[in-house]
């Protein structure tokens, strides 16, 4: 028997490395809707980019995806391991420019963190390290979960998805209520066209070097960077890889030194005095040090 409903979209955002989890968001979905869809009068439709954009051409591929998908969609749910993606030229990457924009429109996200077990050698050191700078942004703006397996992950997600959709249910009624109640013996004036919201590029990202390269780096600014991107991407010793310290630098700061290449990095961030470097070989067949680990001297600041 039909029934009345209301459709809300959910996008389901994330890097190619967490495809178990893309499927379990929409399994999850489908469970709650043969569960609660009837009483709610409410159905809610998983949202891919694989099932539900089409090629066209004229625009970059994340603006054609945006138009596509994002705009119209209710809530996103976002799944993270250990890539970040690729870079937009807007923002650090689709997934990233996707959760931004819902942000921006104060739509709700359900954002989440794996901590599943990965071979080492696997890791992408330059997608890792963007992918922990940008959560650690991202737990400034709310509350993400984490989770350390497949079946982990299925049950927070349900329980959690529960809760937020009661919350969008009764946020729903109540406007619905308000506007059904209000008083009709005056004619109210039409709504003012609202002014289009100019987002920068800028304030899609963290800090995007391309806005900012023309800002004058003195020694003392350039120290200010270089403790940041250690702070972010240490280990629990203290000690950060040399090579993340500088792909930070490079994506969240006007310091672009990815030219350079290992040894000019190395002997610029050993110019500072701010710092103690120890270097490592780790590949046996390397001919020279091939590896460096830095930290702040604990006198420097």
């Amino acid at each position: 028997m039909s029934f009345d409903a209301k459709v809300f979209r959910v996008l389901v955002a994330s890097p190619g490395d967490v495809g178990e989890e893309r499927n379990v968001i929409p399994e999850i979905i489908n469970e709650w809707n043969a569960v609660n869809a009837i009483n709610a009068k409410l159905i809610l439709m998983p949202i891919k980019w694989e099932t539900h954009s089409a090629p066209l051409l004229g625009d970059r591929p994340q603006a054609i995806i945006n138009e596509q998908l994002v705009k119209d969609c209710d809530l996103l749910v976002g799944v993270f391991w250990t890539r970040i993606g690729t870079n937009t030229g807007i923002s650090i990457s689709g997934t990233a420019e996707e959760i931004e924009q819902f942000v921006e429109l104060k739509k709700p996200v359900m954002l989440y963190f794996s901590q599943n077990p990965v071979d080492p050698d696997k890791i992408e050191i330059d997608q890792f390290t963007i992918l922990r700078a940008f959560k650690e942004k991202m737990r400034l703006k709310g509350l993400t979960e984490s989770y350390s397996s497949i079946p982990d992950f299925r049950q927070k997600f349900s329980r959690q998805l529960s809760i937020n959709i009661g919350s969008i249910i009764i946020s729903s009624t109540t406007i619905t209520t308000t506007t059904s109640t209000t008083t009709t013996t005056t004619t109210a004036p039409p709504p003012a066209k609202p002014k289009k919201n100019i987002v920068s590029k800028a304030a899609l990202v963290s800090v995007n070097p391309l806005e900012v390269s023309k800002e004058k780096l003195t020694p003392e600014k350039v120290d200010e960077y270089i403790f940041k991107a250690i702070d972010n991407v240490k280990y629990k010793n203290g000690w950060a890889d040399m090579a993340a310290v500088g792909i930070y630098l490079k994506t969240y700061t006007p310091i672009d030194y990815h030219d350079f290449g290992f040894d000019k990095l190395k002997a610029f961030l050993k110019s500072r005095k701010i710092l103690e470097i120890k270097e490592e070989q780790k590949s046996l067949n390397a001919k020279n040090i091939d590896s460096a680990l830095i930290r702040v001297n604990s006198q420097s600041k």
